[in-house]
């Protein structure tokens, strides 16, 4: 596979991932699942149903099946793969925040899927925020070369689309993969990619967003109060000579909504009269 990031020796968040990830698989492989596994896996039974035991939302995806090296086997070669070059891009601090909330995000999602269709399957595993991983690769190096299912080159950003079609298709099959969490994965990391601007994430992106809804909002009330400041000036003339009581119903009119953007004018950043008069 052609990445096409630079060569750097393992991030920090990769390292310690997986190094968390095999010591907790070991510990329940030792145990056959008696101390770990029956406290962090995501068992709908016991997040809901008055249990109220919401950690599992967070703790199932460092749990995997110790019964099998090929499911931490799988998912800890694909971190390592698409999350090492992330992980690069991002840096760990953001990176962390990614992986860890779109881990949740999909824990979520599973639950949510399993309450109303009252599937009570038990989720484990690192693959949803893994999936989440992917998409962001996909987002940062779309024209790298994946071999798709190990024999057919595709470029990233189409190699995502298809595993997600295919995941798509095989939600409501009883194979025992959590596709549901996979695909709240790459809900997550497409949500959170769309308002990236390589500082937070989606929360700096939020924070911008909403800036540029308040200037858009000041934009629309400067333009109102300049069309009616238009005429505003032969009425405050007319009032000097004759009196307000000269004044037609439709310019009593003008004037009141003169005063409501006045109004409006001290929580919104809005042209003021005297600005507006100063520009003429």
């Amino acid at each position: 596979m052609n990445f096409g990031y630079r060569e750097q020796t393992l991030p920090q968040s990769i390292r310690i991932l997986l190094i968390l990830n095999v010591a907790i698989f070991f510990i329940d492989y030792i145990t056959h699942g008696a101390y770990l596994f029956p406290w962090m896996a995501l068992d709908p039974q016991l997040v809901t149903h008055g249990h109220y035991q919401y950690w599992r939302i967070f703790t199932y995806m460092f749990v995997h099946d110790h019964g099998s090296f090929m499911h931490i086997l799988f998912n800890m070669l694909t971190l390592w793969m698409f999350g090492t070059p992330v992980a690069q891009q991002m840096g760990d601090k953001r990176f962390w925040r990614f992986y860890i909330l779109a881990g949740v995000f999909a824990g979520f999602c599973s639950l949510l899927f399993y309450a109303v269709t009252r599937n009570d399957a038990i989720v484990i595993g690192a693959s949803g925020a893994i999936f989440a991983v992917m998409f962001a690769f996909a987002r940062f190096f779309p024209t790298s070369q994946i071999l798709l299912f190990f024999f057919f080159p595709v470029s990233a950003k189409y190699a995502v689309l298809i595993i997600g079609a295919i995941e798509l298709m095989l939600i409501t099959s009883n194979d025992h993969i959590a596709h549901i969490a996979h695909l709240g994965g790459a809900l997550f990391a497409w949500l959170y990619l769309r308002w990236d601007n390589g500082g937070d994430g989606l929360f700096d992106g939020w924070k911008q967003w909403q800036t540029r809804r308040r200037w858009e909002k000041a934009r629309r009330e400067t333009e109102k109060m300049e069309a009616v400041m238009e005429d505003i000036d032969p009425i405050l003339e007319k009032i000097a000579r004759h009196g307000i009581q000269s004044l037609s119903r439709d310019e009593k009119e003008k004037l009141d909504r003169v005063s409501e953007l006045k109004r409006k004018q001290r929580s919104t950043n809005i042209v003021s009269f005297e600005d507006y008069r100063s520009r003429r």
